[in-house]
């Protein structure tokens, strides 16, 4: 099949912008493939026509493997209403480098057509003279709606919710519920679930389902269909805490309500993903030791940068091993067989302390895991600790005897096993649940605190119960 044919046949088949769900990653990077190609030619024409052609989800994604040059010339082809979708779906690196491409005019006009909570974290990225510049030309609402959105924190529910929300005073009536929906373009209206009830100083009452729209006369009274005491949060609860609110309560919509109960915003299942995925990404890089900021970087000078830092914190926790082997120095001189299953030890105790801290961080991440039933989980640790332990124990106990010759040290080996196994699982779970409850982040101990607290004390448990049950004579 020749390019053109295919490209004639993918044109046809995206004319709806939907890409084939079962094929996605092959579909995608045929485009990329012709994206490619006319990036080579410079063919402007068909990077319009192709930009354009696609979903700005898709887009985004198809682009994400170009360099920001490469990025900013292709989005440069579309106008401003799909130009400022695809904005809240790139990464940081290609939303600068086609501001700079652009003048404040030309941003200002593309941030207008985002939703308010996207618009303001575009602004809230840039340096602070392009933020005033491009706020002061932006449209009075727009300018107003923004600038509110960012005095809250950005991972708080202020942070998170939008301006797009339609209220109805408690003493009207259906019509002018649907008169003040009227006031919304197509898009706003589409991702429109509720219209809020509020009484004359905007405070939260009720709310209404569009359908009550449908199914009520126009003259209707609010107050007599409004469903009362909605759910809401307030605006400096934390993202994660949004981001569980929903889950528990299988949540489309949210408003969110200052101090005083006053409706100031509104949060959309969208919003929660994106927090659901930023912090799955947070947590994640820090229980393999790496910044959040190399997803998606190109520089491996900057990678290398931001990984050393925990690498060195993990080098001057292993001198705590070094310094337990050479107390035991003596030990391994009079049985050189006890240094062959040393990495064993290290590696099980490490296993075992990964996974049961990993379900753990997740539990505490997604509310399955509480402070308030510490003992459960604990306990539950424990007794998977003492089973996969014994398991394990017996395997060691009879490859030590084989291998080495002497059931006394597979004796001590395979005790060793089982403690230091248990010992890890303590400590899997402990050390999150003690951080989570002292309000640090557990993900952040994960790695370096607890693999290095799992060597060392595997090693002080293994060696002084060979040197105590062999009749060995440590030294130091």
């Amino acid at each position: 099949m020749t390019d053109d044919h295919r490209d004639g046949e993918l044109s046809a088949h995206h004319e709806e912008l939907v890409l084939d769900p079962s094929n996605l990653e092959a579909e995608r990077h045929a485009y990329y493939q012709r994206f490619e190609r006319y990036l080579a030619d410079r063919d402007e024409v068909a990077l319009k026509r192709l930009a354009e052609e696609l979903s700005p989800g898709d887009l985004s994604e198809i682009i994400r493997p170009f360099d920001v040059e490469e990025t900013a010339l292709i989005l440069r082809r579309l106008s401003a209403d799909p130009l400022a979708e695809v904005l809240g779906e790139i990464d940081n690196r290609s939303l600068s480098a086609l501001f700079a491409l652009l003048d404040i005019d030309e941003i200002a006009d593309v941030i207008e057509e985002m939703p308010s909570d996207e618009a303001t974290d575009v602004i809230g990225e840039l340096e602070e003279q392009q933020a005033r510049e491009i706020l002061a030309a932006m449209e009075a609402e727009e300018r107003e709606e923004v600038t509110e959105l960012l005095q809250y924190d950005p991972e708080t529910a202020g942070g998170l919710m939008g301006k797009e929300f339609a209220t109805v005073p408690v003493s009207g009536n259906i019509g002018d519920a649907i008169g003040d929906l009227r006031r919304f373009d197509a898009d706003e209206l589409g991702e429109m679930h509720f219209v809020f009830v509020v009484d004359g100083r905007d405070n939260l009452l009720g709310r209404m389902p569009l359908t009550s729209l449908l199914l009520n006369q126009p003259e209707t009274p609010i107050e007599g269909v409004m469903e009362r005491d909605p759910l809401y949060v307030e605006v400096d609860l934390d993202q994660e805490a949004v981001a569980q609110y929903f889950m528990t309560h299988d949540l489309i919509s949210l408003p969110v309500v200052d101090g005083g109960g006053r409706l100031v915003g509104r949060i959309t299942a969208d919003d929660v993903l994106d927090v659901v995925e930023d912090e799955a990404t947070e947590d994640i890089s820090r229980l393999a030791g790496v910044s959040v900021a190399e997803f998606g970087e190109q520089s491996s000078l900057r990678v290398a940068r931001s990984r050393l830092p925990w690498l060195l914190g993990g080098l001057v926790g292993q001198i705590g091993t070094v310094l337990v082997l050479r107390h035991f120095e003596v030990s391994i001189e009079n049985l050189v067989a006890l240094s062959f299953f040393v990495p064993v030890i290290m590696s099980m105790a490490g296993n075992v302390g990964i996974q049961t801290s990993s379900v753990v961080v997740r539990g505490l991440a997604t509310g399955e895991v509480d402070l308030f039933h510490l003992h459960r989980h604990l306990l539950r640790e424990i007794g998977t600790a003492l089973l996969t332990g014994t398991a394990i124990a017996v395997c060691v106990f009879v490859l030590a005897a084989v291998i080495v010759g002497r059931y006394d040290l597979a004796l001590v080996l395979g005790m060793s096993m089982l403690l230091v196994m248990l010992f890890a699982a303590i400590a899997g779970t402990g050390v999150p649940l003690l951080l989570h409850r002292l309000g640090v982040d557990p993900a952040v101990a994960t790695g370096p605190f607890i693999t290095t607290a799992n060597d060392i004390v595997g090693l002080l448990i293994y060696l002084g119960l060979a040197t105590l049950l062999l009749g060995l004579h440590g030294g130091g």
